[in-house]
């Protein structure tokens, strides 16, 4: 780590005003802390690469530089790129975020990348809470962290890790950008034309509740994707397994799990006594299959459907405890990776199928007069199905998952009810949904 005399306390004011900004971020009293700073491009237009400690966050920003009256190249529009003035030593320069700027964008991912590029064509496609992800010529995404961790970052190890397994389901990783002990961004190819899981199930469900009917004679019936889905999400886990090992686990554990989750969220459920039984039958189970390190918040907003098929789009949070965002679902610790049944990752996804059904019978119905209840309840439960059928049916998945109809409707149910008591932000494109429903007859059998 080096900061180069003088810039640091130049740089820092900036990153304050960057930060301010974004939802969160709270540098105290007296501003944040410089603890890394590097020239990429000197000249002009100049980036700077910048990592603060922000309160309790640990934070990075690249820092771009141009000529008083050079007019920054705006990718976006809303929010100002500029931050302020700096003189980093070679004059007074207009200071902006380097990713908003085309230009400087392009020359920061040369650097990164080691290759050219023509920063031209260059455009914003995803900002969130922690990350930006910039598209390059429609060929490359190159997702920069605003927000860094100590040690190797959850999701980047978990690319390539996958990737070098030959699980072909997800973006091909590029290039890993590291300094130091930190993960800073990551370069993979760019799935030009893609759409999310939840905006395809929200356009199916939208058509069912238009025409009314069963759910496999709508338009836009989505049994099928969620068949191909669940395939994926098996292949996903045999891939996880293959990467990172597996551990045996005992159905009593993922009680106590699940138990310890829902005291700590929402205790009230624990005096039902329909799941005091769920909990019961779960304890009973001799062996509750593997624990591997799975998604830990797989969801319709995470994955993506391009011409090709099925694609895990975003891998946060990650396994880590002292990983960017919301806390993992209980799981077993393996030298500080958070271990869980594959069936915790199934069962987010069937938490999302009713949620996309729930949120669009209150888009559509909002009084609720139109009694909607009864289609939401057929498109869930077709999908669910088809999900699990998908899933179940990809050769090698007995390894992972024990055998027994029953007894996976018993170890999805409980991870069902401890994914509903979660308080995780909501999928990207929708609003957050209710607890978790009803767990449906009509399970295919392993």
């Amino acid at each position: 780590m080096t900061v180069p005399a003088g810039i640091g306390e130049r740089l820092g004011p900036l990153v304050d005003v960057y930060g301010a900004r974004r939802p969160g971020w709270t540098a105290g009293p007296e501003g944040c802390e410089v603890l890394d700073a590097e020239l990429l491009v000197p000249g002009r237009p100049a980036v700077w690469d910048v990592v603060a400690r922000a309160g309790d966050r640990l934070v990075h920003v690249p820092v771009g530089l141009r000529e008083p009256g050079d007019d920054v190249r705006a990718i976006t529009d809303g929010e100002d790129p500029v931050l302020g003035v700096l003189d980093d030593g070679t004059g007074e320069a207009v200071a902006f975020d380097a990713l908003r700027d085309g230009e400087t964008a392009g020359l920061l991912l040369q650097q990164v990348t080691g290759a050219p590029s023509r920063p031209g064509i260059v455009r914003q496609v995803a900002h969130d809470e922690s990350s930006v992800t910039i598209a390059v010529e429609d060929r490359l995404a190159f997702t920069v962290f605003d927000e860094v961790v100590e040690g190797p970052r959850p999701e980047v190890e978990v690319v390539f890790a996958l990737d070098e397994t030959g699980f072909n389901h997800l973006a091909a990783p590029v290039t890993r950008w590291r300094r130091d002990r930190w993960d800073l961004g990551l370069v993979q190819e760019h799935l030009a034309g893609h759409s999310t899981g939840w905006a395809l199930a929200l356009t199916s469900v939208r058509d069912l509740y238009a025409s009314g009917g069963p759910p496999e004679l709508a338009g836009g019936d989505f049994g099928a994707e969620a068949h191909r889905l669940g395939t994926m999400a098996a292949r996903l886990h045999l891939a996880l397994a293959e990467a990172f090992g597996r551990r045996r686990v005992e159905g009593r554990q993922w009680a106590d799990a699940v138990e310890v989750a829902l005291e700590g969220r929402r205790p009230g459920q624990l005096e039902r006594p329909d799941v005091s039984i769920l909990l019961g039958e779960l304890r009973a189970l001799p062996v509750a299959g593997d624990a591997i390190r799975t998604h830990g918040d797989f969801h319709l907003g995470r994955v993506w459907r391009t011409e090709q098929g099925w694609y895990v789009g975003d891998f946060r949070p990650g396994g880590r405890p002292q990983a960017v965002g919301p806390p993992p679902p209980p799981g077993l610790e393996v030298e500080g990776v958070c271990f869980r049944a594959p069936l915790a990752d199934v069962a987010d996804m069937l938490w999302s199928f009713a949620h996309v059904a729930s949120s669009a019978a209150a888009e559509r119905d909002p009084s609720g007069r139109e009694g909607l209840a009864e289609l939401a309840a057929a498109w869930e439960q077709r999908n669910r199905r088809a999900f699990l059928a998908g899933y179940l049916g990809v050769p090698g998945i007995t390894t992972l998952v024990p055998p027994g109809r029953e007894v996976v409707r018993v170890i999805v149910a409980a991870l069902e009810l401890e994914r509903g008591s979660r308080a995780l932000a909501p999928p990207p494109s929708g609003p957050s949904g209710p607890a978790t429903p009803a767990f449906p007859p009509g399970w295919p059998a392993p």
